[in-house]
């Protein structure tokens, strides 16, 4: 029965371990904490905590009321605390939670976030229920849930404000569903860090990503027809004009419409997690608002949200000649569906380059590398060149983005020419604040244009980044997408509609944003603004390729609209970060952002939400087990070992390897005792 050899013994040990990847959710037992599945007697493996969510939205004109319902019921014996890493809207200002157990409600308050952490751990230990919802990014909330009892569900109930898009005569909103694993750069803080850090996060805290470990969940892929994270999603759109279209390019949808309110729900009744949920209506040409503005008073004082499309000047004015360079992710994040857009992308934007244009690639991954040394003549070697090095691209590797722009920035800075760099990535990254200052400080007189790949992209990289960049984020997340989103690519580069845009107020305001931008074809300027009272008329002014642009607006014939205050503060949030990033004092814009957030209730980095049940459910001898709730792998990407030089993988490397080393050791007391015995 033991005389099988030793070594066959290691060789199973050994071999069949594999390699190290990303944590996912069949990669578990329920054996400790942070533990993701259990095994019942039957074999099968469930999810010790599972999750359901409902997203309902009211849209009116171009705000989006947000409530999104979370059920978290734990399908184990033990009592569970939930952790699950939430995707948002960038843009979304996050002003309430409640926790709902059966018929109570406990409805959370807005704390300072050190104040609502210590808050939620002391009910937590105590063995009361507890919730806390924290910002870890703009778009990536963190939503803890203690003291779930066994067989029991608690739903918790999150609402949020956003503006809707509106780009060339079309109207979307996104809703995030799910995320693309971030890269972590730097190296790993392990003095006083545990190796497994409660595995609520695959990645170790790095010396550029202090919370990597709170911002990399596991991930779990969807197996055949199965529902991984099942959500439903219901809207109301009134929009006040006559739609000519409204479709949703990812998820079936069924539209019904009574009087001038439109109800969209998903013909499925319930989809996976696993792509974001776009919706896009398209009014009839001759019902596109060239102005809007809308109101609302709170606490004595105004708040205005003004919304502006610029006319479209002659489109045959001769565009200058530019240097473009094209810079592509080709990391792991990218493998499956995403290179494959990236790809195609590019190859459509190096067919429209002209003549007169310059050019240059560059590629990264782990590391970087170019075709040219420098800028070259857009001719048809080059150009024939060009797409056969896009061509043999591949993904694999770590998003190490900072390089290849680096290099990008630095390209054509002798030269004349308008620069623009086109970025094609799903923004991965964990270090977007450091991405950020660069963009900032070395971008010159160059522009910037995110062009974002994928079913689930960092839309708060590619915004700021573009923001930073005084350029125009696009998203591409089909393969049928990318001529036209290419196309009007193009078409924002080459004729930006207005600069040096001015509003003078009727009286004193405080607006955001402070300068504005430049304005490109077919997308609106959106101003919000503050002050005790606001009469008269807006002046608008700017200067267009062949003229001077000049309007006014009545500030009488204003609508009503609710949560622009929350909007307002959210924005001048943003604009205090922004500062912070282009190199103001640090404790100056902490308190500045604690003030507006407290005062307006909005979830951000330095405040939270916390609801406390004040009943003990879970005695003191009853243990409490924390598990991370799996994101679904996003539609299209493979899940596989993309950080091979981050701490996620000498982490877990290290750790798969202490675990062959201790198995082995055991197998051989093992077999020596057994050899003994039968002696």
């Amino acid at each position: 029965m033991f005389r099988r050899p030793l070594s066959t013994f290691l060789v199973i040990l050994f071999f069949g371990v594999g390699s190290p990847r990303p944590i996912s959710a069949a990669a578990f037992e329920d054996i400790g904490s942070g533990q993701i599945l259990f095994r019942k007697e039957s074999g099968r493996h469930l999810a010790a905590l599972h999750l359901k969510s409902h997203a309902e939205l009211k849209i009116t004109g171009i705000i989006a009321h947000v409530t999104l319902t979370q059920t978290f019921r734990n399908q184990t014996q033990d009592w569970r605390e939930a952790v699950y890493v939430m995707p948002m809207a960038d843009t979304a200002a996050v002003s309430g939670m409640k926790m709902i157990i059966g018929e109570r409600v406990i409805r959370a308050k807005i704390k300072e976030k050190e104040v609502a952490r210590k808050i939620y751990n002391k009910a937590k230990s105590e063995g009361k229920k507890a919730a806390l919802t924290e910002q870890s990014r703009p778009n990536l909330f963190r939503q803890n849930v203690a003291n779930i009892g066994p067989g029991e569900v608690v739903e918790i109930e999150i609402t949020y404000i956003q503006t809707v898009d509106y780009d060339y005569g079309e109207f979307s909103l996104r809703l995030p569903m799910t995320l693309t694993p971030r890269f972590m750069p730097g190296r790993p803080l392990t003095d006083g860090v545990p190796l497994v850090t409660d595995a609520h996060g695959w990645a170790m805290p790095t010396t550029e990503v202090a919370d990597a470990h709170l911002i990399s969940p596991p991930m779990t892929e969807r197996l055949g027809q199965e529902i991984v994270n099942p959500i439903s999603i219901s809207i109301s759109l009134e929009t006040g004009l006559d739609l000519k279209e409204i479709a949703s390019p990812y998820h079936p949808v069924s539209v019904t419409r009574r009087d001038e309110i439109y109800r969209v729900e998903l013909s499925q009744g319930e989809v996976s997690m696993d792509r974001d949920f776009v919706l896009r209506w398209q009014p009839v040409v001759e019902g596109v608002p060239r102005a809007a503005v809308f109101r609302e008073r709170v606490a004595g004082e105004d708040y205005v949200l003004l919304m502006m499309v610029p006319p479209d000047r002659d489109h045959s004015i001769r565009a200058l000649p530019r240097d473009m360079i094209f810079v592509i992710d080709t990391s792991g994040s990218m493998q499956g569906t995403s290179i494959e857009q990236a790809k195609s992308s590019l190859k459509r934007a190096i067919s429209s380059l002209r003549p007169e244009d310059r050019f240059n690639l560059i590629e990264f991954n782990n590391a970087w590398s170019r075709l040219y040394s420098g800028v070259q003549p857009a001719d048809s070697s080059n150009l024939r060149q060009a797409e056969d090095w896009a061509a043999r691209l591949q993904a694999g590797g770590g998003t190490n983005m900072l390089p290849a722009l680096n290099v990008a920035m630095q390209l054509g800075e002798e030269e004349r020419n308008l620069k623009h760099i086109v970025f094609i990535t799903d923004g991965a990254v964990g270090n977007e604040t450091a991405l950020f200052e660069a963009i900032a400080g070395k971008l010159g007189d160059g522009r910037l244009f995110p062009v974002g790949i994928g079913s689930a992209p960092n839309s708060y990289f590619m915004r700021q980044a573009a923001k930073f960049g005084r350029g125009t984020y696009t998203h591409i997340g089909d393969l049928k997408d990318v001529t036209v989103k290419m196309d009007e690519l193009y078409e924002k580069i080459d004729h930006p509609v207005a600069t040096d845009v001015v509003v003078q107020w009727p009286g004193e305001v405080e607006s955001y944003p402070k300068k504005i931008p430049a304005l490109y074809r077919g997308e609106p300027l959106l101003i919000f603004a503050k002050a005790d009272q606001l009469d008269g008329e807006i002046h608008i002014s700017g200067v267009t390729a062949d003229s001077g642009w000049n309007q006014s607006l009545s500030l009488e014939a204003k609508s009503s609209q609710s949560g622009i205050g929350s909007l307002w503060a959210r924005k001048k949030i943003e604009t205090l970060n922004d500062a912070e990033v282009r190199g103001e004092d640090k404790e100056t814009i902490r308190k500045a952002i604690v003030n507006v957030a407290l005062r307006h209730s909005l979830v951000s980095r330095y405040t939270s939400l916390v609801a406390v049940e004040e009943f003990v459910e879970r005695m003191p001898h009853e243990k409490l087990r924390s598990s991370a709730v799996p994101n679904a792998l996003a539609k299209g990407q493979v899940l596989t070992a993309m950080y091979p030089r981050t701490a996620t993988r000498s982490s877990l490397s290290l750790l798969v390897g202490l675990t062959v080393m201790l198995t082995a050791l055991l197998w051989i007391v093992v077999w020596r005792r057994m050899e003994r015995l039968h002696a």
